[in-house]
């Protein structure tokens, strides 16, 4: 009877997941997977490092909306992936990890000495929200299937099959390889919360005095930003995007305040009812507590959100509603406008956007000329150069904090950032895993010094995967953020640690077939940019900065003393 090996069985079950693309370091262990691949119509990645891969797949999830693939040999190659999975896991990306094992004659237990072994599923347990060994080839259809289910339902995340390689070199018969599509066997229609729950959130919403809706991370994994947009321009209720969906409504539209500014600051604490939607409301918000936002006694609270658990959970509300986002906001557009026509904006909506207008003036007062070049000012010339298509990538310390300000996103997936677990040295895999998803639009990834060294070497990846986009390095060749911790608690002139040599990066860029341009005078950013573009190279532009502007950005005091006192 004809029959494929386990390794194959695997690919098929995910080509029936609309997988395009494998991030992974070759490894033997899944050679069965590997020779297969273009049979399938299947693109492998391979990084020069594991944990690229993982934040690879992180980052193609999260431009694509579809769950990303990655994958590692057994022991150090499985260890290696785990700093991006629990990136993932954090920033709700339903990643699929898929970790080869030793033989499984000598594992769970490990008889002893075994080459490359280590505890796998231990190792990943809290880092996923699911994970599993796979010990019969038979049962690839339906731990894949799982590992599907899991990953995309409730709040996204990732999850980890562990395979042994002899289970993938096995033989499966083909009446026993059936695969089935993927509506047959999880969630795709999804859920709206209660009717009578969203009527009741309707009523609210219109007999507010000055609501706003404020969007987080869930709205993007829902696809329900143009609901999201329909809602707040029926109503004409300011909207507040939370760190991780800039570019959800186009920043520059007149109802949208992003995060620090002033005016979306000040409405954060005077609405009087917020529409909350797909966030968690985390340390960077206060935890929805005051004094970033309204006491509960003058700003009441609804709650939409996949994950009941996240419902009330940092802040009390006064309504709860437990459904998909798109699904929730299309049946809460629905009910709003059989209560009311369209409105008018609030008149105190003018006094918001005068506000915010004024933040950004103070801002742009900052971004002085001269030698070496001021951060703020690096920003706003990366910020004129870069087209209202493009997708923007962050990576670092205070460098984000000031490219966080400086930039403004127009489109939905495109802001890339690991907003809430902070891990340096995504950039680069994240930028690669961007322009592969959108081949069409303009990567730029804005990165400090120190970040950039953690994955310099993917490079090499970009350049043979012909992935092009423009990497602006921030240069003031030591760890910033660290900086005015150890000035406040050490003394400026007891710095330890922090200093880093003067490495050109641009030469490195250029050994590894990339572009490379040194940039020291303000007048010499834009033409690098040009000539970046016009590479159609990866491109790195390092770009000396002034040090001591750099310590303390604009919204530092913010983002270190968030959630301090609830």
């Amino acid at each position: 009877m004809p029959s494929i090996k386990g390794g194959e069985l695997l690919l098929r079950c995910l080509v029936q997941e609309n997988v395009r693309v494998i991030f992974a370091v070759p490894d033997g262990a899944y050679n069965s997977v590997l020779g297969k691949l273009k049979e399938y119509g299947v693109r492998l990645i391979p990084p020069r490092h594991e944990a690229a891969a993982a934040h690879m797949a992180d980052a193609w999830s999260r431009a694509t909306g579809e769950p990303g693939v990655c994958m590692a040999g057994a022991g150090p190659g499985t260890a290696n992936l785990l700093s991006g999975i629990i990136t993932a896991r954090s920033e709700g990306s339903p990643v699929i990890a898929i970790t080869a094992q030793c033989p499984s004659k000598d594992i769970y237990p490990d008889r002893g000495g075994v080459f490359q072994y280590a505890d796998q599923l231990g190792l990943f347990r809290s880092a996923t929200k699911w994970n599993t060994f796979v010990a019969d080839p038979k049962r690839i259809p339906e731990l894949v299937q799982k590992a599907f289910r899991v990953a995309t339902s409730d709040r996204p995340g990732p999850v980890q099959l562990d395979i042994p390689e002899d289970i993938l070199d096995a033989e499966v018969e083909e009446e026993r390889a059936v695969v089935e599509p993927r509506q047959r066997y999880r969630m795709t229609q999804p859920m709206a919360a209660d009717r009578p729950l969203v009527k009741e959130a309707a009523t609210m919403l219109t007999e507010a005095a000055l609501p706003a809706v404020y969007l987080g991370g869930g709205v993007r994994h829902s696809g329900a930003w143009a609901e999201a947009r329909r809602l707040a321009e029926h109503l004409a209720c300011p909207v507040l995007l939370g760190t991780s969906a800039r570019g959800l409504l186009p920043e520059d539209h007149p109802l949208c305040f992003i995060p620090l500014s002033t005016g979306g600051m000040s409405l954060r604490r005077e609405a009087d009812l917020v529409l909350l939607v797909g966030t968690q409301l985390g340390q960077h918000e206060n935890y929805g507590r005051p004094p970033q936002w309204g006491p509960a006694e003058q700003q009441r609270v609804i709650q939409v959100d996949v994950d009941p658990e996240v419902i009330g959970r940092s802040r009390p509300v006064d309504l709860g509603l437990m459904g998909d986002a798109k699904a929730t906001l299309t049946s809460l557009i629905e009910e709003v406008e059989a209560i009311t026509g369209p409105r008018s904006p609030s008149e105190r909506l003018d006094e918001y956007r005068h506000q915010s207008q004024e933040w950004e003036r103070n801002l742009a007062g900052l971004a002085r000329e001269g030698k070496p070049v001021h951060p703020a000012k690096l920003m706003m010339e990366v910020a004129d150069f870069f087209p209202r298509n493009g997708i923007l990538v962050m990576d670092g310390g205070n460098t984000s904090l000031y490219c966080f300000q400086y930039q403004r996103v127009y489109e939905p997936r495109s802001f890339l950032w690991t907003s809430k677990f902070g891990h340096l040295g995504t950039g680069v895999p994240y930028a690669m895993a961007a322009k592969l998803a959108n081949p069409d639009r303009p990567v730029i990834l804005v990165t400090g010094d120190s970040a950039f060294g953690f994955n310099i070497q993917e490079l090499e990846t970009a350049h043979r995967e012909k992935l092009p986009f423009i990497c602006v390095v921030s240069c003031d060749y030591r760890w910033g953020m660290e900086v005015p911790g150890q000035i406040l608690a050490l003394g400026a002139n007891n710095l330890v640690g922090v200093d880093h040599s003067r490495p050109r990066y641009d030469q490195v860029a250029k050994g590894f077939g990339c572009f490379g341009a040194y940039v020291e005078e303000p007048a010499e950013i834009g033409p690098a940019l040009e000539a970046a573009t016009k590479s159609g190279q990866p491109a790195v532009i390092q770009v000396v900065v002034d040090r001591d502007a750099n310590v303390f950005p604009p919204g530092l005091l913010e983002f270190a003393t968030a959630g301090g006192d609830v």
